[in-house]
């Protein structure tokens, strides 16, 4: 098994006894790629029906291993070899999969999906030198858009464009900046 983590936040480490024990105290070692001594050692409480649970708060990004161990006594001193060693891993991000599905579903709207484009300003010579991109999540939220509007429904991420000009149609420089 394997848990997906990130850094900074805290993430719970399971095992569970297959008979449904209570009365055990197992660990959990926490061992960087080729570690021999543990970054973490976790003191695994009962929670329910043979479940063990702790917090454990990635620090680096990295694969982590978590080593369970059960003891038979409370100091954690006496193994209770009726039970298998068992290793699970700990994938560590620094961001989250919600934030990348987040950035990506930006994208998305920076390649002109379900993107308004409005409140345009041109130069004497009709160069454009800014305008607002209003990124939606759906093709019946951005028809519902108006030029200037204020329609947030479906509303994913506002862009503001600033463009400069280093002679008459030689663009100089093209800005996008989220603004929302």
């Amino acid at each position: 098994m394997s848990v997906a983590a990130t850094v900074g936040v805290s993430v719970p480490i399971v095992m569970i006894l297959e008979d449904g024990n209570d009365s055990q105290f197992p660990v959990a070692e926490i061992y960087a790629p080729g570690g021999t001594t543990p970054l973490d050692t976790l003191d695994l409480e009962h929670k329910a029906r043979g479940r063990y649970e702790a917090e454990y708060t990635p620090t680096d990004v990295g694969v982590l291993s978590s080593v369970f161990i059960v003891y038979a006594d409370a100091g954690r001193t006496i193994e209770n070899i009726y039970y298998t060693r068992e290793v699970e891993q700990i994938f560590v991000t620094a961001s989250g999969i919600d934030d990348l599905a987040a950035k990506l579903i930006r994208v998305l709207g920076l390649v002109h999906e379900n993107a308004f484009i409005d409140n345009t300003v041109h130069d004497s010579f009709g160069q454009l030198v800014a305008a607002r991109v209003r990124i939606f999540d759906s093709k019946a939220h951005v028809e519902l858009a108006t030029d200037g509007g204020s329609e947030t429904l479906g509303l994913i991420a506002t862009y503001q464009i600033e463009t400069t000009y280093e002679s008459d149609c030689r663009m100089g420089s093209y800005r996008v900046k989220r603004v929302s």
